[in-house]
Parts: structure tokens; C-alpha cells; sequence
């Protein structure tokens, strides 16, 4: 979103992510909109590594296909759960 500013009457761009809420979010990864809102805290239950988001005021978004979130699910996977020759990130 280089140069593009929410509320702006410039267009989006097709490729731009789609901005998520807690629960939009939660559903997707189907986990408890607890667990998203806590992951957001710096004191969180995922550890020193928060979810990435946008805080918009006392609203949070998360932005669905962006490469921070898309990393960040990445150092969730269990090695197990890859097939033995799949290399982690």
C-alpha cells in the first residue's frame, strides 16, 4: 500500500490485503477471537511474538496475504506436520 492512505480518494489496488477483524480472523485460522486479541499483547500467549496488526484508534485489523502475517503463521508450522523434505522458511 506504498503511497496509498486509508480514507484517501485514490483507489486501492487489486493487490493491496484485505484488512481482517479479530473475529474475521479467528474464523479464518479457526481459533477463539480470545486468542487473536490476546496474541496482541505484548505480554501474549504466543510469546515475544505478537501477531501482526494495524490498531486503528481502539480498533485492531489484521491484513490478510500480507508478507508479515503470511511470516508469521510460517514460524507456527510444526516440523512434523511438513513433509521430511520441506525446508521452514
Amino acid at each position: 500500500m506504498d503511497g496509498e492512505h486509508l480514507g484517501s480518494n485514490k483507489p486501492v489496488a487489486a493487490t493491496s490485503s484485505e484488512l481482517l477483524t479479530p473475529a474475521e480472523l479467528a474464523s479464518r485460522l479457526r481459533v477463539p477471537v480470545s486468542w487473536i486479541r490476546e496474541g496482541t499483547r505484548s505480554h501474549n500467549l504466543v510469546g515475544e511474538d505478537p501477531i501482526p496488526h494495524l490498531r486503528l484508534g481502539r480498533y485492531i485489523r489484521f491484513r490478510w496475504g500480507s508478507p508479515e502475517l503470511e511470516a508469521w503463521l510460517k514460524r507456527r508450522l510444526f516440523a512434523k506436520s511438513l513433509p521430511s523434505n520441506t525446508t521452514l522458511c
